[in-house]
């Protein structure tokens, strides 16, 4: 079997025999800063003290390696230096002392434990800044000292990290508690790849602030939404791309009563104020829509049908309604949307429409309302 399954305890199996022997022998083999020894019977690679003590490290040698994500940040540090110093590292915790579970993990040749945070304000301890243009979230990773016979001799270790991002339409949604947004994967036609694709709503042009759930329904009649769609999905042959999208006063989005918004991936004319800015030319759709409401009811939904483009083989930025067979659809849907009209008309410098823009707007909905 090439293992030590099959040996008694204390005896280790050595390839190069082909039977087990006496000394331990550690498969795969131990990296520089370990030795290997019988541990619970069985041969393992621990940290060899001798090792650093020769190099003479201290507690002033000891660093942490950060990898920053998109989604989240995780933090490793070194498992060997931190047991020969008394330290327990895998019992390291994060700012809020109950973010426990770092697992053990290799890195640039040595053993190490690593924890995973998420990117989000407030998790685990996480402290968010941000200015125009890059968000950084920092934490502290705590390390306890070895408690032997109940002594412990050093005191616990802390140590600062934080990742900064650069903000794009992806990351601001970590900045805020709760985005609008939705996620699904899209048909990726047997290729591999994660195909995870989010839609949300933003506030402002530069999509890089997210709307909020608490402000979902507190929104003006008359002023812009800005939608933002991106997917993981690496392959460079194919874009995102949007169908359709309509609103509707049902959650489901299955009502009568629908209004198109984008139609053979165009803005649809003579509907509501839509304009799409982006849409199967990258892995990012970017469209915004002037707000309004169905008369006779409180809430408004946006459903989008969204898909892989395959650039090779079609025209994926083009205003029509043919695509590959291969590739499906999948909708998407955001809401509810609740409007208050209170626009003060009188203001010299209003953003949004004029009533009767608005009015005239809502009635040109109306008579061409789609029977789905």
């Amino acid at each position: 079997m090439n293992s030590s399954s099959c040996c008694l305890s204390n005896l280790s199996w050595y390839p190069n025999l082909g039977c087990c022997i006496v000394d331990p022998y550690c498969i795969p083999a131990c990296f520089a800063d370990e030795q290997c020894t019988y541990v619970n019977n069985s041969a393992a690679c621990v940290a060899n003290t001798t090792y650093y003590q020769n190099l003479g490290l201290s507690v002033y040698n000891v660093s942490s390696m950060i990898n920053c994500k998109g989604a989240n940040m995780t933090v490793s540090v070194g498992k060997n230096l931190l047991e020969t110093l008394h330290y327990n590292p895998s019992a390291l915790t994060l700012s809020q002392n109950n973010c426990t579970g770092a697992v053990v993990d290799t890195q640039q040749g040595q053993r190490v434990y690593s924890y995973t945070v998420q990117t989000k304000d407030g998790v685990c301890g996480n402290i968010m800044t941000k200015n125009v243009t890059h968000v950084t979230f920092a934490n502290t990773v705590n390390i306890p000292g070895q408690i032997s016979n109940g002594v412990i001799t050093v005191g616990n270790l802390s140590m600062q990290f934080s990742c900064t991002y650069n903000i794009t339409m992806e990351t601001s949604l970590y900045t805020v508690f709760k985005p609008v947004m939705t996620t699904e994967n899209l048909d990726t036609g047997g290729i591999d790849g994660d195909s995870g694709t989010t839609l949300a709503a933003y506030t402002n042009p530069s999509f890089t602030q997210p709307l909020e759930q608490s402000q979902q329904q507190e929104l003006t009649i008359g002023t812009t939404l800005y939608f933002g769609m991106i997917t993981k999905f690496p392959d460079p042959d194919f874009v995102l791309r949007v169908d359709q999208c309509f609103a509707t006063p049902t959650s489901d989005g299955s009502g009568a009563i629908k209004v198109q918004l984008i139609q053979g991936g165009c803005a649809v004319e003579n509907g509501p104020y839509v304009e799409v800015e982006e849409n199967g030319i990258s892995k990012e759709v970017r469209f915004t829509m002037t707000s309004f409401a169905f008369q006779g009811f409180t809430s408004v939904y946006i459903f989008c049908d969204a898909r892989l483009c395959h650039t090779p083989n079609n025209s994926c930025s083009a205003c029509s309604s043919s695509r590959e067979a291969s590739q499906q659809t999948m909708q998407f849907g955001l809401g509810p949307f609740s409007y208050q009209d209170t626009i003060d008309y009188s203001s010299s410098n209003q953003n949004g429409l004029s009533v009767t823009v608005l009015l005239g707007s809502l009635l040109c909905i109306w008579i061409h309302l789609i029977k789905w």
